[in-house]
């Protein structure tokens, strides 16, 4: 038989293998409904921007019944907005449910419970504004507010991903970041800092913009691309705010291409931002194409919406960036529902750990 001793040492292991076991069972969950809430959250957006780019706002004209009635009439424009609604709806299960997981399993994790508390928090915004927007008949500030609260969701949800992965990684795992006073008295830190927040805003702002020129009327007031009217500087307000939007886009650019060489300087220290760099400049580039396309191809309902749906996909893969130079590359210590997590924090930079190209 087996001495008293031996058995708690059983009992031990038994329990921790359950522990185990019951770890990788929730980080599974965790992430496979954080990544269902990001596709949900741009799925959302990209419906409300065909919704918009068809002329649809109003095909349900109350709220939250379509019609008076919880089945609406089948008809394009009534179809088009109900299914924005159900869209809405099945994104809330999703975050609501990704919250349950966060809160039983990861409640002590501060990165994972803001993330998804703030995305929970906008969502529920966006969808009382939805409503709103609605009972207004589409005022376009409530419109362009509408837009700004959706996409502070979808960059909440990126980040709710990024810390999905990284919960439970092996202590091995080295946890190198620019984030946080570890590394702010670097000058290259404090490079990447500014160029990641002011692209943050840049594309934030490059977005409601768009939302804006296409609110007031001015979305195909220049029929010729690059140039408006054959000219760098037409006259009248239409030409001159849809211009105004292109040169910002531009500048825009410019901070991404920036951000982009940032962040393959460090792809042999991290290589997935390294790599997200370039994803990130690859869709940018695209979605000058499509904005050049959607001009040459007369503005049909289609491109207009590939155009709007290009500039979520931007914002998420610089969201994407930015999560994985500033989120912990591991969380050590007890990740369960008990626990406190200890973040750590490497100061890579500036001990000169990441190498330049």
């Amino acid at each position: 038989l087996a001495s008293p001793s031996g058995m708690l040492g059983m009992a031990k292991a038994a329990a921790m293998s359950r522990t185990e076991e019951y770890g990788r069972g929730g980080r599974l969950i965790f992430r496979v409904l954080a990544v269902a809430s990001l596709v949900a959250a741009f799925a959302q957006v990209t419906l409300g921007g065909i919704v918009r780019v068809t002329g649809s706002g109003l095909g349900c004209p109350d709220w939250p019944l379509c019609h008076g009635q919880i089945i609406p009439p089948f008809e394009f424009a009534t179809i088009l907005e109900y299914s924005h609604r159900l869209s809405a709806s099945l994104l809330g299960v999703l975050v609501l449910a990704t919250m349950a997981v966060v809160l039983m399993s990861y409640r002590s994790n501060r990165w994972g419970k803001n993330s998804i508390l703030t995305a929970l928090g906008l969502v529920f915004v966006a969808a009382i504004l939805g409503g709103a927007t609605v009972l207004t008949e589409l005022a376009w500030w409530l419109r362009l507010l509408h837009l700004g609260i959706a996409e502070g969701a979808v960059a909440a949800l990126v980040v709710a991903v990024i810390v999905s992965w990284r919960v439970g990684a092996a202590n091995a795992m080295p946890a190198d970041t620019v984030a946080g006073d570890a590394v702010s008295d670097t000058e290259y830190a404090r490079s990447v800092n500014r160029l990641l927040i002011a692209a943050l805003i840049g594309v934030f702002l490059l977005i409601l913009s768009g939302s804006y020129i296409v609110g007031a009327g001015y979305g195909s007031s220049c029929s010729t691309w690059p140039l408006c009217r054959g000219s760098l500087f037409p006259e009248g307000r239409a030409y001159i705010e849809h211009m105004g939007h292109r040169y910002f886009a531009a500048i825009v650019g410019l901070l991404i291409l920036a951000v982009a060489y940032k962040a393959w300087q460090m792809r042999f220290r991290m290589p997935s931002v390294g790599w997200s760099g370039m994803l990130l400049a690859a869709s940018f580039a695209a979605q000058i194409l499509v904005g050049a396309l959607t001009v040459w191809l007369g503005f049909t309902p289609e491109i207009k919406a590939i155009h709007l749906s290009m500039a979520t996909l931007v914002w998420i893969a610089l969201v994407f960036v930015a999560a994985l130079v500033y989120v912990p590359q591991r969380f050590t210590g007890n990740e369960q529902a008990h626990g406190d997590d200890e973040i750590v924090i490497a100061d890579g930079l500036s001990d000169g750990l990441i190498e330049r190209a």
